[in-house]
C-alpha cells in the first residue's frame, strides 16, 4: 500500500467542486482523514453516509485543527473572509488555498493579511458543471481536466508541490499562470460566455412571446445556454470579482456583434460569410 501522502485535508464548502474533491481524495487512499466542513448540516450528514469525506461538521475550527490544507471551496465573494477567518485557527505552517475563478483580488488581498507562519496559494481547477451542490459530486470531475496554480512571489517551492501533490492526487494536469494572465485568460474563456449565456436567455425572456419562443426552442439554444443554468449567486460574484476584465470582454463582444449586424443590414453576403467563415474554422482548430 502507498504510503499517505497527507494525515488531514479539510475542505470548506461541501459543493459540486469541494465536494468532488472531498470525494475524489477519500477514493485515493492517500489522505489519512478527508474532513468536509459546511454550514448546511444535511450536506454533511448525505457526505458522510455517501462516504464522500471521512468526518464532518458546521464548526470550522474542527476541521482547521490539524489540518496539513486547508481548501476553501466556497463562493468566490466568501473566500478572503473565510482566509481571514482560518489564520487564528490553524497550525503553524498549514497551507490555505482554494478553487476560485478569480484570483488577482483573492489573491492579493490573502497575501497582504497571512502571517509569516502560515501559507497561502491560490488555484483553480478547469472543471465543473451547470450543477452545484453537494448531491451533483462526481469523483471522477477532475480525472483528466486542468488545474491552475497561481503562485507569486511570495509562494515557496514546497508550498507549489504541497498543492500540486493535492491535486494530482485526484488526476488532474498542473499548469502555473500569474494571477493577472489568470484573470485575463478566464474573463474571455469562461465569464464572458457565462454573460452572455444569461443575456441571451433575458433577451428572449424580454419578449412578450417568450413562452412561444422556448417551447420551438432547439438544441442551437439548449447548448448555448446550458450555462445559464448554473447559480446565479455564484456567477454574479465572479462577474463582479472580475470587473475589469469582463467589462472589456463584453465590449469586444458587442464589436463583434456589431459587426455581424451590419453585415446582416447592408445585405453584405461576403462580409457575413468571411466573418461566419472565421468563426467556424477557429472553432474546429482552436477549441478541444
Amino acid at each position: 500500500m502507498k504510503r499517505k501522502a497527507f494525515n488531514k485535508v479539510a475542505v470548506i464548502g461541501l459543493g459540486l467542486i469541494g465536494g468532488s474533491l472531498a470525494w475524489a481524495l477519500k477514493r485515493s487512499r492517500r489522505v489519512r482523514n478527508v474532513f468536509g466542513v459546511d454550514t448546511d448540516e444535511e450536506t454533511i450528514e448525505y457526505a458522510l453516509k455517501k462516504q464522500i469525506i471521512d468526518e464532518g461538521s458546521r464548526d470550522i475550527a474542527k476541521g482547521a485543527q490539524g489540518a496539513e490544507i486547508v481548501v476553501i471551496a466556497t463562493h468566490v465573494g466568501a473566500i478572503v473572509k473565510m482566509a481571514k477567518s482560518l489564520i487564528p485557527l490553524v497550525s503553524e505552517g498549514t497551507i490555505i488555498t482554494d478553487v476560485g475563478s478569480v484570483k488577482g483580488k483573492i489573491v492579493r488581498e490573502i497575501e497582504g493579511v497571512i502571517p509569516p507562519h502560515l501559507h497561502f496559494l491560490g488555484g483553480h481547477p478547469i472543471a465543473g458543471t451547470e450543477n452545484s451542490g453537494i448531491a451533483n459530486a462526481d469523483p471522477k470531475l477532475f480525472k483528466g481536466r486542468r488545474f491552475i496554480l497561481t503562485p507569486t512571489e511570495k509562494t515557496a517551492l514546497v508550498v507549489k508541490s504541497r498543492i500540486a501533490t493535492l491535486w494530482e492526487l485526484v488526476g488532474i494536469e498542473i499548469h502555473e499562470m500569474d494571477i493577472d494572465v489568470h484573470d485575463r485568460v478566464f474573463g474571455f474563456v469562461s465569464h464572458l460566455p457565462h454573460a452572455i449565456a444569461y443575456s441571451l436567455m433575458d433577451a428572449i425572456l424580454s419578449e412578450d412571446d417568450s413562452d412561444t419562443l422556448f417551447n420551438f426552442a432547439g438544441g442551437g439554444l439548449r447548448d448555448y445556454t446550458r450555462v445559464a443554468a448554473s447559480s446565479p449567486e455564484m456567477w454574479s460574484e465572479i462577474l463582479i470579482a472580475n470587473k475589469e476584465t469582463v467589462l472589456a470582454a463584453i465590449k469586444q463582444f458587442k464589436i463583434s456583434l456589431d459587426k455581424i449586424a451590419a453585415a446582416i443590414a447592408d445585405e453584405d453576403l461576403d462580409m457575413l460569410r468571411e466573418i461566419l467563415s472565421k468563426a467556424s474554422r477557429s472553432r474546429r482548430e482552436k477549441v478541444k
